[in-house]
């Protein structure tokens, strides 16, 4: 014979729920609010046609990594990673640690991009070029891959 009476039994399954709700938040309040791995997408593109050796073209990234290991301390290691669709190899560059090494800290901000002195290879007036840009972290993950929109670069004078 059950002698806890009803609305006693509601009252006490209501604070079972609301220790498990808890406790579940409390197990992932460790976890990183996203992913370890970086990802990364375009937040701004300044414009889409640049009149080679004068205009400057600049795109703001938005990045977030969950762990924080975005950057390096030595000035040799690369994290961020671009390549001129005219072209097949990527270039390299320094980014230094977006937060302290060591520090497991979830991160996101912003980076500035700047390609000061675009200009066309061959003789035409002009030519048409995107950007494909990924970032490293210091374990080795390797982000999503961001692909700009068309750039038109004109042939000065």
């Amino acid at each position: 014979k059950n002698t806890c009476p009803l609305n006693a039994q509601i009252k006490l399954g209501v604070l079972f729920s609301v220790l498990f709700i808890c406790v579940s938040c409390r197990d992932n309040a460790d976890d990183p609010p996203f992913s370890i791995i970086p990802e990364i997408k375009l937040k701004s593109f300044t414009q889409d046609t640049i009149l080679e050796f004068e205009d400057i073209l600049t795109l703001n990234i938005r990045y977030q990594d969950g762990d924080g290991d975005l950057g390096f301390e030595e000035p040799d290691s690369y994290a961020v990673f671009i390549r001129d669709a005219r072209l097949t190899k990527y270039d390299g560059f320094y980014l230094a640690p977006v937060a302290p090494p060591g520090a497991l800290i979830a991160v996101q901000g912003d980076l500035k991009v700047e390609f000061p002195d675009l200009f066309v290879f061959g003789n035409r007036s002009e030519e048409r070029t995107k950007f494909y840009i990924y970032m490293v972290d210091r374990k080795g993950n390797k982000s999503n891959e961001l692909i700009t929109p068309e750039v038109i670069i004109k042939k000065k004078g």
